[in-house]
């Protein structure tokens, strides 16, 4: 695979992880712009570490908290957060890549997608005593996590958008939303590595480009938190909402 190719792709899977628009869903669309066809296991595994590392460093501080005080709250809460997504990849994960592995499922993901943040932006605006973290709460917000293994769905965004729909403040939601990520990462990590072909994963390697690519991933994951955490404190989600409808539909119209 050409170098500049796993760059791009690097490049596109760090930065829109954590922004509201779809890592998965992109990364499809690129491997189709560019016909790629073949094992992406090993590169996905190496971009999924990047942006693991990404917000493990970005929170470094939180979660130093959390392994030197393993029963807090917000353990707990990131439990109850994190077991109906790992209930549904293991019930539904051969359903979704089977049956919904189309471009028009994909198209339909990020409309859901601009759908989500459309009614976060107005239930945000709704609430004018936004809470806490509670049990109510996380285990909403991680009932939408879940729901994210469908094609085209942010995860971030679905999270985030049904964290403020509970009534969650903002940052608290954004936050939470991030750190969930963590144990989702860590599961899809695992995943990948029982379940890879061995045969063909490591076909065609570019090492140079491979190392490239990660870099650039953990950069722009860097980069992509940065930006969200700016975005929901001093912009409107809002403005993800048009490239999220343009995106789709032109997924569903012109890529099969």
């Amino acid at each position: 695979m050409d170098f500049l190719v796993l760059i791009i792709l690097g490049l596109v899977q760090g930065i829109t992880e954590f922004l509201p628009v779809s890592s998965s869903g992109h990364l499809v669309l690129l491997e189709k712009l560019f016909g790629l066809n073949c094992d992406f296991t090993f590169l996905n595994v190496l971009l999924h570490c990047a942006t693991l590392l990404a917000v493990i460093i970005y929170y470094r501080k939180t979660l130093r908290y959390l392994i030197t005080h393993p029963f807090c709250q917000m353990n707990k809460f990131l439990i109850i957060a994190t077991i109906p997504a790992v209930i549904f990849v293991l019930l539904f994960n051969n359903f979704v890549n089977n049956v919904l592995a189309n471009y028009i499922f994909v198209g339909i993901g990020f409309l859901l997608s601009a759908l989500f943040l459309l009614l976060a932006v107005i239930f945000a605006n709704k609430y004018q005593n936004p809470e806490q973290l509670n049990y109510k709460n996380v285990t909403i917000m991680g009932i939408s996590q879940a729901f994210a293994i469908f094609p085209g769905l942010s995860r971030s965004g679905t999270t985030l958008s049904f964290g403020l729909v509970a009534g969650v403040e903002r940052q608290t939601a954004l936050d939470f939303s991030f750190l969930m990520s963590i144990p989702i990462i860590i599961a899809s990590l695992v995943y990948q590595l029982i379940f890879a072909d061995y045969s063909t994963a490591f076909a065609d390697l570019n090492i140079i480009g491979l190392v490239l690519s990660t870099l650039t991933a953990f950069l722009s994951a860097l980069l992509g938190l940065w930006l969200m955490k700016k975005v929901v404190k001093n912009i409107n989600l809002v403005y993800f909402i048009p490239y999220l409808l343009v995106i789709g539909v032109l997924t569903i119209i012109f890529i099969n």
